[in-house]
């Protein structure tokens, strides 16, 4: 039975796996998508890594202000954006590996899928690339503030999106491959792992489609003002979260396949699983859910 919170919602119910309260809040979240595990960061800076079912297999400390979580798809490496621009590199059990400080505070983050690489991007216009073993392979100065990053998983390269009039491709030494201007602002990106198709959540101008070169191929029209977007790898389902507290699930055809109002505990971060079957949900109590169809 859909717990309370989800009684508002049309369409193709899912099933409940795992609904759970943090009481200290989730500040963000992350999902390998290979190991089938989720990393929470929490308001009181721990990080939780839960399995599937929700069970807590690691717990650990010492990560206030913590607000960026990022972790390789194969959960190998996981990396944290805290307060200060200070980056963190933690193993598979989230163990710290080491830490270090950025010039600016960090807006993006990402993790290349296997745990090799970590991408950092700053309000003071740089872009880092650094390996897992610490190395820094480029530092490049940028246009605009890049605030959100996905690593490919069939090439070498990072996407990167600013909040207004920047969509480009990066090299892992940090030359430039492409870059478009887009003309309206974006709230939320998500790539496929082959990179062709980029997803962009456009607020007033729905969810953007962009080709592997950042040329719209169209866009989805959602009831509301779409500000969070995640796709499942096999580009079959996609879930959109709008300003007005609406989680959407629908198919690349555009069709709706089950939306609910979830404004009495609003999410505010989302992550469709790799086959398209389930989502998972934070909350800003600082629920956790995950939903199966």
């Amino acid at each position: 039975m859909l717990p309370s919170l989800l009684q508002k919602s049309s369409g193709n119910r899912p099933n409940v796996v795992f609904d759970d309260i943090f009481p200290e809040g989730i500040a963000c979240m992350a999902l390998a998508r290979e190991h089938r595990s989720i990393v929470l960061g929490t308001g009181s800076g721990q990080l939780i890594q839960l399995n599937q079912q929700g069970q807590q297999k690691r717990r650990e400390r010492g990560f206030d202000g913590v607000h960026s979580v990022a972790v390789a798809d194969n959960g190998q490496f996981a990396a944290v954006a805290l307060e200060k621009g200070q980056l963190v590199c933690l193993d598979s059990k989230l163990k710290t590996q080491w830490k270090v400080d950025v010039n600016g505070e960090i807006l993006g983050l990402a993790v290349s899928p296997f745990g090799s690489h970590i991408a950092v991007s700053t309000d003071a216009l740089r872009l880092y690339v650094v390996t897992t073993e610490k190395k820094e392979v480029c530092r490049v100065e940028v246009a605009h503030p890049l605030w959100h990053l996905k690593f490919l998983n069939e090439s070498p390269h990072i996407i990167a999106a600013a909040e207004f009039s920047y969509l480009g491709r990066f090299q892992l030494n940090g030359r430039e491959d492409w870059n478009v201007r887009i003309v309206n602002n974006v709230g939320d990106m998500d790539v496929t792992g082959c990179g062709t198709t980029i997803a962009l959540a456009a607020y007033n101008h729905g969810i953007q489609i962009m080709d592997q070169f950042g040329e719209q191929e169209g866009s989805f029209a959602v009831e509301g003002v779409p500000g969070k977007v995640s796709m499942a790898a096999n580009r079959r389902r996609l879930a959109a979260l709008t300003l007005e507290h609406h989680v959407i699930w629908m198919n690349f055809e555009g069709n709706v396949l089950w939306s609910c109002d979830m404004s009495d505990d609003p999410p505010h971060s989302i992550a469709a699983g790799p086959l398209a079957d389930r989502l998972f949900l934070a909350t800003q109590s600082g629920r956790f859910l995950h939903l199966a169809w």
